[in-house]
C-alpha cells in the first residue's frame, strides 16, 4: 500500500513538473526587441565619448525585456532556454520561465535517468530578488545576481533546500550575469529595470 501511495505521489510531481507555468506577460513584437538591444549596447558602451561624472540612466520596460531575452536566450547553443518570459513584480523582485531540455536542468542526469528522458523539456519557473553584486577581488567585476526566493519545474514548487544541489551548473549560470564596470545601480518595479551606469 505505501508503495503503491509513493508511485503514485511520485507521477503526481512528474505531472505536474510538465505543465506551463501560469506567468502572464504581453507578447513582445520585434520592436520590443530591437529597441531593448540598443538599449542593452548602450549599457555596455557606457563611459565612452562621455564627460567624467556624468550619469546615465537606461530604462527598458518588460515587453522589450522579454523581446530581448526571447532572441538572445534561444540563441545559446550550449544552453538553449526556449519560449522563456520575466515577469516584473516591482520591488526588485521578477518572476520567470522557460523550457529546457531535461539534461541541462541537473548535474550528471545521465546517472539518474532514462536515455530517452534527457531531451525531454521542462518549465523552469522562479521567483527572485535581483540585486547588483560587486567582487572584493578581480578589479571588482559587476554581476547581476538573481537571489532565488522560490524555484518550481513545471507547477511544482520544490523547497528551496534542493534547489542547489539538483540544480546544473549552466541553470546556475543564469541567476549571475557579468556586467560593465560603469553599472552602479539596478533597480525594477512592476514596470521596468532601470540600470544606471556611470562614466
Amino acid at each position: 500500500m505505501l508503495g503503491l501511495g509513493l508511485a503514485a505521489g511520485t507521477a503526481w510531481v512528474g505531472f505536474r513538473s510538465l505543465q506551463e507555468p501560469d506567468v502572464q506577460v504581453d507578447v513582445p513584437t520585434a520592436d520590443d526587441g530591437f529597441r531593448a538591444q540598443q538599449k542593452v549596447f548602450n549599457v555596455f558602451r557606457s563611459g565612452a565619448g562621455r564627460s567624467r561624472g556624468r550619469s546615465l540612466e537606461v530604462a527598458l520596460t518588460e515587453r522589450e525585456l522579454n523581446g530581448f531575452l526571447s532572441r538572445h536566450l534561444a540563441a545559446a547553443p550550449e544552453f538553449p532556454l526556449t519560449s522563456s518570459s520575466v515577469k516584473l513584480l516591482g520591488d526588485g523582485r521578477v518572476e520567470l520561465k522557460g523550457r529546457l531540455a531535461l539534461r541541462h536542468v541537473m548535474p550528471r542526469p545521465e546517472l539518474l535517468l532514462p536515455t530517452a528522458w534527457l531531451d525531454r523539456p521542462v518549465w523552469l519557473h522562479v521567483q527572485a530578488r535581483v540585486s547588483l553584486e560587486v567582487e572584493a577581488a578581480r578589479g571588482h567585476r559587476r554581476y547581476l545576481r538573481l537571489d532565488v526566493e522560490r524555484f518550481a519545474l513545471g507547477r511544482q514548487w520544490l523547497p528551496g533546500v534542493v534547489v542547489r544541489p539538483l540544480l546544473s551548473r549552466g541553470v546556475h549560470d543564469l541567476f549571475r550575469w557579468p556586467l560593465p564596470a560603469a553599472v552602479e545601480a539596478i533597480t525594477i518595479d512592476s514596470e521596468k529595470v532601470v540600470v544606471r551606469t556611470a562614466s
